[in-house]
């Protein structure tokens, strides 16, 4: 048993690197035609020194309008607080027990009541849609079909061979 040399095979560069197509002119530069909008350009100033430049006028001030009239200034009566008391400073609380924070973290009744209530009302619109839709379609329709009875138009036919049998009558 032979083993064989070791060779690499010369890659031809110019035959296997793909060709990038250069656009001729950029889109960019192409003269289209005149802009729909009046852009502001740049003039710059001709510096040739027999000519002078045109004088530049300021816009117009605008007239002052006149002053409206001031409503006369209220005077409020100014009142002296009074020095608060001594009793007012709260003395230092003692820790409560735990069972006492727990009883005054508690809700009250009539606010667990509403939260209760608002929840209940929540939950059953929520599961009794689909059910009172069941219940009110077949209502729906039949309304529906005895509106075009009155107003002499045919109802739309429900099932597969009702539909078939109106196609086949418009056929002639």
């Amino acid at each position: 048993m032979e083993i064989r040399e070791i060779v690499v095979p010369e890659i031809n560069a110019s035959v296997d690197l793909p060709q990038v197509a250069i656009p001729q002119a950029p889109p960019v530069t192409l003269e289209i035609g005149v802009p729909v909008i009046e852009l502001p350009h740049f003039n710059p100033m001709d510096m040739e020194p027999e000519v002078e430049p045109p004088k530049i006028v300021p816009p117009r001030a605008r007239p002052a309008e006149p002053p409206a009239a001031k409503p006369p200034e209220i005077k409020l009566p100014i009142q002296e607080k009074p020095a608060e008391p001594a009793s007012l400073v709260e003395p230092e609380q003692k820790p409560k027990s735990l069972p006492q924070q727990v009883i005054e973290a508690l809700p009250t009744i009539p606010q667990a009541t509403t939260v209760a209530a608002s929840s209940v009302i929540g939950v059953t619109a929520g599961l009794c849609t689909p059910f009172l839709l069941k219940l009110i379609r077949p209502i729906i329709k039949k309304a529906a079909k005895k509106l075009q009875k009155a107003l002499g138009r045919q109802p739309v036919p429900e099932g597969v061979s009702a539909r078939r049998a109106l196609q086949r009558s418009l056929r002639g």
